[in-house]
């Protein structure tokens, strides 16, 4: 039977009115029964045991409506309606970890990463003061994810597996942060971790054989044959070993060791081509040039028979290059040419082709190679004479010019490329990109293609264009996701480029703040009574869009239903002003003394007809100084934030100096001071303000880390990087999280 909603929601009504919430909360828990998803009505109920049954009992059936409403806003895509609810869920039980989770993943759907981050870091922390390592690791793990750069937090997980024993979980982490230091160029880092891993798995095949390559783009030959080595005993069958192996060998000029160890490879392992391509690479090197080209031309046949064009096409090439006379190499150029329709090739390999078996008296061979360029070229004069000593040409029987479209295919340039890259041949693989873009400016092919070949030659602020350029292209599509992925990777390429910040300052109004979106979060706080969260998001708003009508008029009326704060009441029939609430409005009390001073008539002698600021503010400084004791702190602060606002930063010294006596404002005091001090200069005596705070008893080191953090900046502008170091460890110690102090350590590490 269907229930008459009108009457439960009266009756509800009436209970609550009258006090009566547990009757009210059971006529709501009726509604239940007919709609069981409806997540308002949990609201509703969690709302009333809150704040009505103010036992523990009442805060956990609030907490348990509130959790059961978020899920619901969340299973139906209000994602915005179930963060509010699970935020009123943190205000009653802030160490609910699972509420975190739930906030960080919601945020990270919504792509606020850096909300996310916050949340899942909050719920790390917690777990990790409860002992509950595992899952600790667990939420780590989460905001790696998020930002696979930072490395910070990777090597914290890192840490932790390795206090907990788990070396193998720790290895995989300290192998993906040595990954990101290889691709940002920082060997020395990434060789630093190897050893690490080394040391707690002295058999660990992968960081051997890492430390190999690093020792052998060093040209430290015989230390990467050793760690080659090593790790080849240790994984006899690792394919990258025995290629590594070889390349050592190579690069030191033992070219009998190498010859022997790929021999014995291809008995082995006779169907593995990629073995004759290393030994056609040692007979190069050793100068063997014909049995070098031999095998490179057997080389390109086999590819060619194995239908991979791109490598029978750079082998043939590679043949010519070590001996041009080899004409099978040419004649697979030609017929590979003529597959892909590259014309300028045809031609050319044509034309060598037909004069070389014409001057032997092969005509045949000779008058065929004509043919086939004058079918692409009709207008080749070469072709034509050559065509015309070997047998009569008739006009009418040469095939008409193709007409190609304007927008000419690029693949042939693409293709080329590819097959120059995998033979080492860097400049012809740039040439070729470079001519497929002059034909297509936007292709992102091409673009992908350059951005790898500057990675792989280390020329990154050319790789950084082209991670630039791609994202602008992607920008026009609007492919949010891929410019991501782009800006992420030229940051890790070089994360101090200040083209990447340029680039993510422009996208940041359009690509991660939606309005609309925002105004229904702001007014689904205002709705829930949250005002100063509803205040923020407003405030938000109108940074990305200042013109904003409906968020101004919203702030405007919620900052007005806000308790006023009551200001100095002035007497009508005296000039003194009596004094009854801390706060100051100075550059209203400012007004006020120009107003209330007597017009009077000047001569010339008498000065100036308005009186300067300096004099205003010096009679107003001592008409305040005469009403307040030097023990009212609250009032010397405030007035000392509207000096510091207004940026008279000496004069705000003098007022947070008269709240240092003050337990309660000692701590604030000496970091407003210390900011002042900065503001005009004074490095030395703002890290000497913040010091003697440090050492009050006041003094929190885990709630004061924001002012420890200043005084290392401090120190540091300073010049003093030992004291900075010192103080950035401390906060490390405390909390390795916080901010960027883990940088910060190993910067001023690396410069000491």
């Amino acid at each position: 039977m269907s229930l008459d909603k009108n009457k439960i929601l009266v009756a509800a009504q009436q209970f609550t009115v009258r006090g009566q919430i547990q009757k009210a909360v059971e006529e709501w828990k009726k509604l239940i029964t007919d709609t069981p998803n409806d997540a308002n009505i949990y609201n509703t109920i969690g709302d009333l045991c809150l704040k009505y049954q103010v036992s523990e009992q009442g805060k956990g059936e609030a907490i348990s409506n509130y959790v059961k409403a978020a899920e619901i806003f969340e299973s139906s895509g209000f994602a915005l309606k179930a963060i509010a609810v699970y935020k009123k869920v943190l205000k009653i039980a802030p160490s609910r970890k699972d509420i975190y989770i739930k906030l960080g993943n919601l945020n990270c759907e919504r792509g606020l990463i850096g909300n996310a981050r916050e949340d899942y870091l909050v719920a790390a922390k917690l777990h990790t003061q409860e002992g509950q390592i595992r899952e600790a690791l667990d939420v780590y793990r989460k905001i790696a994810d998020l930002d696979p750069s930072n490395l910070n937090v990777r090597l914290k997980i890192a840490d932790i597996f390795m206090k907990e024993g788990l070396n193998s979980e720790a290895i995989e982490e300290y192998n993906k942060v040595a990954s990101a230091h290889l691709q940002a160029g920082r060997k020395e880092d990434a060789e630093s971790l190897y050893k690490l891993i080394l040391r707690v798995e002295p058999n660990d095949a992968s960081a051997t054989l890492n430390i190999g390559k690093l020792r052998l783009e060093d040209g430290y030959c015989d230390e990467a044959i050793a760690y080659v080595r090593k790790a080849l005993e240790n994984s006899p069958d690792s394919e990258d070993a025995f290629s590594l192996l070889i390349d050592s060998y190579n690069k030191a000029k033992k070219y009998d060791e190498a010859e022997e160890l790929i021999n014995k490879h291809i008995n082995d392992y006779p169907d593995q081509i990629g073995c004759r391509e290393k030994l056609a690479s040692i007979l190069l090197n050793r100068g063997e040039l014909q049995r070098a080209a031999e095998e490179y031309l057997n080389l390109s046949k086999e590819y060619l028979s194995r239908h991979n064009i791109e490598k029978a096409y750079g082998f043939a090439e590679k043949t010519i290059g070590i001996s041009p006379e080899l004409v099978s190499a040419h004649e697979i150029l030609f017929e590979m040419s003529l597959s892909s329709g590259n014309k300028d090739t045809i031609e050319h390999k044509g034309l060598f082709l037909a004069k070389y078996y014409f001057d032997r008296g092969d005509k045949s061979k000779a008058g065929y190679y004509f043919k086939k360029i004058l079918e692409v070229n009709p207008f080749s004069a070469e072709a034509k004479d050559g065509l015309s000593n070997i047998e009569p040409v008739n006009e009418s029987e040469i095939p008409a010019p193709v007409v190609l479209p304007e927008t000419a295919d690029i693949s042939n340039h693409i293709t080329s490329a590819d097959a120059y890259m995998k033979y080492g041949l860097v400049e012809k693989a740039v040439n070729e990109l470079k001519s497929a873009l002059s034909i297509d400016p936007d292709n992102k092919i091409a673009h992908s293609r350059l951005k790898d070949v500057y990675k792989t030659t280390g020329d990154l602020e050319k790789a950084i264009d082209e991670c630039l350029i791609l994202s602008e292209i992607y920008e026009s599509e609007g492919d949010g996701d891929r410019i991501a992925e782009l800006i992420q990777e030229a940051a890790v390429i070089n994360p101090s480029d200040r083209r990447i910040q340029e680039y993510r300052d422009r996208m940041t109004p359009s690509a991660q703040v939606d309005v609309s979106e925002l105004l229904e979060e702001a007014e689904f706080y205002a709705q829930q009574g949250m005002n100063d969260e509803a205040v923020n998001v407003y405030e938000k708003i109108l940074h990305a869009d200042p013109d904003n009508q409906e968020a101004k008029a919203k702030l405007l009326r919620l900052k007005g239903s806000q308790p006023e704060i009551v200001r100095p009441a002035a007497d009508a029939g005296s000039k003194d002003k009596a004094v009854s609430s801390p706060f100051f409005d100075l550059g209203e009390a400012l007004k006020e003394s120009e107003t209330e001073e007597p017009v009077r008539t000047f001569t010339q002698e008498d000065g100036p007809a308005t009186r300067s600021f300096e004099e205003l503010f010096q009679e107003f400084q001592e008409g305040i100084r005469s009403q307040l004791s030097s023990e009212d702190y609250e009032t010397h602060y405030n007035l000392g934030i509207a000096y510091k606002e207004m940026g008279l930063f000496q004069e705000a010294i003098e007022e947070f100096r008269l709240c240092l006596p003050g337990e309660h404002r000692i701590i604030d005091a000496s970091f407003m001071i210390a900011l002042c001090c900065k503001e005009i200069g004074q490095y030395s005596e703002a890290a000497e303000v913040l010091k003697k705070a440090a050492q009050s008893p006041q003094f929190n080191d885990r709630n004061h880390l924001v002012v420890k953090y200043e005084l290392g900046a401090l120190l540091e502008m300073s010049g003093k990087k030992e004291d900075a170091l010192s103080v950035f460890n401390e906060i490390h110690d405390t909390d390795a999280t916080y901010r960027d102090v883990s940088e910060k350590v190993m910067t001023l590490q690396k410069s000491l």
